[in-house]
Formats: C-alpha cells, structure tokens, sequence
C-alpha cells in the first residue's frame, strides 16, 4: 500500500466512523484531507464512491427507523439536482470547487452554531424536495449532501435514529444515481477505482465501529468537537484554493 492509498483509508476510516455517529459529515472530513495530497478532480469522483458505501452502511444498520414518506420528495429534488452537480463539476478548475468546499464548510459550521431542532412537523414536500435538490447539487458538483438534508432533518425535529436510518437510505440512492452520472461523463479513471479499493473497506469498517459508540458516548459533545474539525478543514481548503 503506497502513501496515497494509506492516506485514502485512513480519511474514509475516519470518515466513516463520524457518518456512522452524526448521519452526515464523513466526506466533510475525509476530503480536504485527501485533497492535500490528491488532485481534487480525483477525491470528488474518489468521495461520491466512498459516500455509497458509507452510507450504504448507515442504511443496513438503521433501515427500521428511517420515515419512508419522506424520501419521495428528497429522491424527487435530488434527480434534477444531481444533473446540476454534474455540469458544475464538469465545467469548474480544482480550485474553484475546493474553494467553494471550504465556503461550505464554514457556513455549514456557522449554521450549526444558530440551529436548533424544530418542532416535530409533517413531512413537506416543497421543504423536502428543496432540500434534496440542494443535496442533489453539492453531492454531485463537490460529494456534499449532507447540509441541505441534514437541515431539513432538523426543521422537521426527526429523532437520531430516524436521521440516521432516513438519510441513510435517501443518501445511498443519491449516491448510486451520482456514481452513474460520473461513471458515464468518465470521472472514474483508473488512479479513482483504485484509490476506491480502499477507501471501501475503510469506509465501512469505520461505520460499523460507530454503531456500539453511538449508544454510549454522548453525541451532541461529540459533535461540537466535530464542528472544531469540520471549521478547520474549511479553512485549510481555502487556503489551498488561494495559494
């Protein structure tokens, strides 16, 4: 295993372990790690892979909890999301979209900070269809789908397992569709699929290993620090952007 192939499975160890307590953030900090030492046209195609996987397993751990009325309007949002995402990242340099990673982060960050979960509400279609057109870009254009949905889990005040086990299977399948866009646009070069070799293994080893932590641990302490982490990476990402 060369140094990039290490590098690739332990962010997405990482990665996989923080999905696995939060529902989302994994590919928030496994790519501008890896993007300081991969091309960034390369950890995005390199990420939408890992995200499947990851995700795929939050959706086997937890698939009992997740409120099936409510995928509909984010798989619906997510589809002409996904074909935005995909002309953004087929028409913007590396740069640009590292940088545009660390805005989001940061306002992602920011956000968290003046969020607070909602009142138990009816699933909505408009919210929930913007909120999966939202994931549906960010996924596709820089392998960021959680803010839009995880803001929408929230304003709905949905309990963690219900986000964990919803977001799972709604972020698995806007995975899979991601995949096939980028598979067919030729993303997946030969140094992606084998970066992929280990970043899944990786990812879902780390997902598994959160399953008994997150009955144990509490999770909104862990998610402060996680925040700590998530700030730092957006900085780093647009410091790279502009050096």
């Amino acid at each position: 295993m060369d140094i990039p192939s290490l590098i690739v499975f332990f962010c997405w160890f990482v990665g996989g372990f923080v999905s696995g307590v939060t529902g989302i953030g994994g590919a928030m900090v496994a790519v501008p790690v890896a993007a300081l030492f991969l091309p960034m046209h390369e950890v995005i195609p390199l990420s939408c892979i890992l995200n499947a996987s990851m995700d795929g397993s939050l959706a086997f751990l937890h698939f009992r909890q997740c409120r099936i009325p409510a995928l509909w309007p984010l798989l619906l949002g997510a589809l002409p999301g996904s074909f935005a995402g995909l002309a953004m990242l087929q028409m913007l340099p590396g740069t640009v979209l590292q940088g545009a990673v660390g805005i989001l982060l940061i306002v992602y960050v920011l956000w968290q900070r003046v969020a607070r979960a909602g009142e138990r509400k009816k699933d909505s279609w408009l919210a929930g269809g913007a909120a999966g057109f939202g994931a549906g870009l960010l996924g596709t254009a820089i392998s960021f789908d959680g803010p839009p949905a995880g803001a929408y889990a929230l304003y709905q005040g949905w309990e963690p397992r219900e986000v964990l086990g919803t977001l799972g299977i709604f972020f698995l399948l806007r995975s899979l569709f991601t995949c096939a866009l980028q598979a067919k646009a030729g993303f997946y070069t030969p140094e992606v699929l084998e970066y992929a070799m280990y970043g899944i293994p990786a990812s879902i080893i780390g997902a598994i290993c959160a399953f008994p932590v997150v009955k144990r641990i509490r999770v909104e302490l862990f998610r402060r620090a996680l925040m700590v982490v998530i700030a730092l990476a957006g900085l780093v990402c647009l410091w790279q952007s502009f050096a």
